[in-house]
């Protein structure tokens, strides 16, 4: 009786141990999403990790604000995705002409 025990109790750590795993695998990965392998990046939760939401605007004097955040109420701006390699700082003011 007490072999079946074990042998239940050593199979449930074994279970916690790959939960553990795994949660620190996606943990990991939703915190570096660059570094997914090519295989998990072409995936659709891999794109979606490696997209970012960027809110653009046009103040009153006309430049342009590119930010994580929206921009203050009352605001009119555009919602956009980009990938987490793509540049998206606006062209300093000078060159903005």
């Amino acid at each position: 009786m007490s072999t079946k025990f074990k042998r239940q109790s050593n199979k449930g750590l074994w279970i916690v141990i790959l939960l553990a795993l795994i949660g620190g695998a996606g943990i990991y990965f939703y915190l570096y999403p660059e570094e997914l392998p090519g295989w998990a990046a072409k995936t659709s939760v891999g794109r979606q990790l490696q997209t970012t939401t960027v809110y653009k605007w046009q103040d009153a004097s006309g430049a342009w604000h590119v930010s994580d955040q929206p921009p203050p109420e009352g605001t009119d701006y555009k919602t956009e995705k980009y990938s987490h390699d793509t540049n998206v700082l606006p062209l300093p003011p000078e060159m903005q002409r």
